[in-house]
């Protein structure tokens, strides 16, 4: 189990840390944030669009992703939550992204975070997290049946906690012009620091809050799973 935040170089540091996480049947919850600026794209939208895994577009790199989706930002200010765990035979993907923004939604209850859409966002998705009309979180996941009939499951969510968002959005919103992709709107985001105005929350406390929430109410998902 890794605890504690972890400030990698680049997005392909904390992606490969995800994979070994994802790779083994131990409990995990992983929280990194990189320092370098970076567009993650999913393979699939890589490969459709004849983009080049660590190619560049306007002079940021491009890195593959395993999940589905969308093209997001990562660089600082963005914080990623990676919950490893397996999950009994009839567990549905929903289940997945209901336990994963419980856990979001109960760690940064003061933000009164909500599920859903959020129009003109980058990555959209049916369990983004908003406020204010705003997307603050996105979420995916990736899923590989068990022997016994279970599966191991990769709960990934990206907090936009602080840093020039708009501007990061700018950049996935020119590459989704020059791809012909739906528009992307820079002000359909916001962070967790620019919902408090002044207030600027620090990363590490925030990812201690999301540490301690999810590791608690995984370890409960564990021990039900032993117990079917």
């Amino acid at each position: 189990m890794t605890t504690g935040l972890r400030l990698v170089q680049d997005a392909a540091e904390g992606l490969a840390l995800e994979a070994a996480l994802f790779a083994t049947p131990d409990l995990g919850v992983l929280l990194w944030s990189p320092q370098r600026r970076s567009i993650v794209c999913p393979a699939s939208l890589i490969r459709k669009h004849g983009l080049q895994d660590q190619g560049r577009f306007a002079g940021w790199p491009i890195v593959a992703r395993p999940t589905g989706g969308g093209a997001v930002p990562q660089g600082p200010g963005i914080l990623n939550l990676a919950l490893g765990y397996s999950v009994p035979a009839g567990t549905t993907i929903e289940d997945g992204y209901l336990l994963l923004t419980q856990y979001l939604r109960a760690a940064l209850a003061e933000w009164e975070l909500k599920p859903g859409h959020t129009a003109a966002s980058f990555c959209d998705g049916g369990w983004n997290l908003s406020a204010q009309g705003k997307k603050v979180v996105g979420t995916a996941q990736r899923w590989r049946p068990l022997p016994d009939g279970g599966f191991r499951v990769l709960a990934h969510a990206l907090v936009l906690v602080t840093g020039d968002v708009r501007g990061d959005a700018r950049v996935i919103a020119a590459l989704h012009r020059s791809l012909n992709l739906p528009p992307v709107e820079p002000d359909a985001h916001e962070t967790l620091r620019g919902l408090k105005g002044q207030q600027e929350p620090n990363m590490s406390d925030i990812a201690d809050r999301l540490y301690r929430v999810s590791w608690a109410q995984l370890q409960q998902v564990d021990q039900s799973r032993a117990a079917a």
